[in-house]
């Protein structure tokens, strides 16, 4: 997982996974992307990092229904 966090207060994580078949042959590797910014000035990066992180969370598991 690669996180970015710019001094805007904007934060950008992304991560590969790989997708296996049945035999272990690699089908795709996409990456992952989740992008947050903070909504309020007294928002801190942290908050925004556990945001960020949640909806990676569910974007995964949304990829890995398919």
């Amino acid at each position: 997982m690669r996180v970015v966090v710019y001094g805007d207060g904007k934060i950008i994580i992304r991560q590969r996974i790989k997708i296996l078949d049945d035999e272990g042959n690699l089908i795709k590797a996409p990456i992952i992307e989740v992008r947050e910014k903070k909504r309020h000035d007294k928002e801190s990066l942290e908050d925004v990092k556990k945001r960020a992180e949640k909806r990676l969370e569910e974007k995964l598991r949304e990829v890995m229904r398919e």
